[in-house]
């Protein structure tokens, strides 16, 4: 059985992206992926009717995960995010607190706080 709505990962870590969506699709979640900023928002355009969560690394090569963040929410302030990050900035992620996240993550994480975060949210 599918869960309701789509989650979107957007993550440059092949491995860890392979990870996260094997777990959420194992749980019934219907998986998109992206490993740069800019395929994760086109495919958030595409689908973003169907998405309900996004998992979201800060460090991306190509575009600010901030950014990204913070143009998702303003557009589409029910979607549950999810952020995902290497960095100890406590800054950074008051900053994201503010924006309205549901969730910040730091590397390493483990998945099963994230299966949390993503099925409360769906």
């Amino acid at each position: 059985m599918m869960k309701n709505g789509h989650v979107l990962i957007i993550e440059d870590d092949y491995d860890l992206l392979f990870m996260i969506k094997k777990l959420l699709e194992v749980h019934g979640f219907k998986v998109l992926t992206a490993i740069t900023g800019k395929e994760g928002c086109r495919k958030f355009r595409k689908y973003s009717s169907h998405i309900r969560s996004v998992i979201l690394d800060l460090s991306l090569p190509d575009q600010d995960g901030m950014h990204i963040c913070q143009e998702f929410r303003k557009n589409y302030p029910t979607l549950s995010i999810i952020i995902t990050s290497g960095s100890e900035d406590q800054n950074q992620k008051s900053e994201l607190e503010k924006i309205g996240i549901d969730a910040y993550l730091r590397k390493p994480f483990d998945l099963n706080d994230l299966l949390r975060f993503v099925v409360s949210s769906n």
